[in-house]
């Protein structure tokens, strides 16, 4: 009498023992390709190839920077990324849009600001005397998380 045993195996498709190992290897080299784009881009996009530019502003004073609001291959950016000054340095921005849409800089996110920057405008933007950190970034949806962020700090004597 023959039993009749359930089995948990899966489906065969017809293919040799050897055509599955194959099957298997490049579909999980496939999945393994795939993940490891997804992780390149999502590095890029968080400004991992975009090298960290600083610029110092210091000797007290008003200081007049110019920054650049630029597109890049994958999402935007701010260059300088980082201004660095000495406490109570007036800090003035030249803001310059070259990019190929348009922009503004915020100053955390609220005023002062720029106005909406179309290509080639620009306009500067009084900070004010700086006494501690702050940050500034384009308020358009997604363009400081794609990039667009601008860092000041203030350099404390040792």
């Amino acid at each position: 009498m023959q039993s009749h045993k359930s089995s948990t195996r899966l489906p065969r498709f017809g293919l040799s023992r050897g055509l599955r190992t194959r099957w298997i290897l490049l579909s999980a080299t496939a999945v393994a390709l795939v993940l490891a784009l997804v992780a390149v881009v999502a590095y890029a996009f968080a400004g991992g190839f975009d090298p960290i530019t600083n610029e110092h502003a210091g000797g007290g004073g008003t200081r007049v920077v110019r920054v650049e609001l630029v597109d890049v291959s994958l999402g935007f950016d701010v260059t300088p990324d980082v201004i660095t000054v000495d406490p109570g340095t007036h800090l003035v921005l030249d803001v310059v849009n070259e990019g190929k849409e348009v922009h503004n800089l915020a100053l955390n996110g609220g005023l002062p600001r720029t106005r909406m920057l179309e290509p080639g405008e620009s306009q500067r933007l009084d900070i004010g005397t700086v006494s501690r950190d702050l940050g500034s970034w384009c308020t358009l949806p997604g363009h400081k998380l794609f990039g667009m962020a601008l860092e000041i700090h203030v350099v404390r004597g040792s």
